[in-house]
């Protein structure tokens, strides 16, 4: 979602209606930040007209970050230590994905019910 959005048009027509908990925030031509329920639930809501997501976002400089071939093990560790539910997957500069720790465990449990 481009930073520039207001908080208010973002929960309106993206968060609400997507039903995602996560969402990129693109500006200066890359990649911002993220921004989550979190970031909104800490933002008064009389302010969310007047305020951007480049506002309320946590920006990917201050963020845990793993490339594509840290272990699993090792980025659930991170997640766990750091009370993170998403890790931004950075390869040479570029956002390749976000590593969910809700997906990651509906994976295990779908295959451990395969395994059954």
């Amino acid at each position: 979602v481009d930073a520039r959005l207001s908080v208010q048009d973002f929960v309106d027509h993206q968060f609400l209606r997507t039903g995602r908990r996560c969402f990129i925030v693109a500006g200066n031509g890359g990649i911002a930040g993220l921004v989550t329920s979190r970031e909104i639930r800490q933002t008064d809501r009389a302010q969310w007209p007047h305020m951007t997501l480049d506002d309320v976002m946590r920006p990917l400089k201050s963020m845990r970050t793993v490339t594509p071939d840290t272990p699993l093990a090792s980025a659930l560790e991170v997640m766990a230590r750091d009370d993170f539910n998403q890790l931004p997957v950075i390869s040479n500069g570029h956002l390749e994905g976000v590593l969910s720790r809700a997906e990651v465990l509906n994976y295990l449990q779908t295959r451990a019910e395969l395994q059954a």
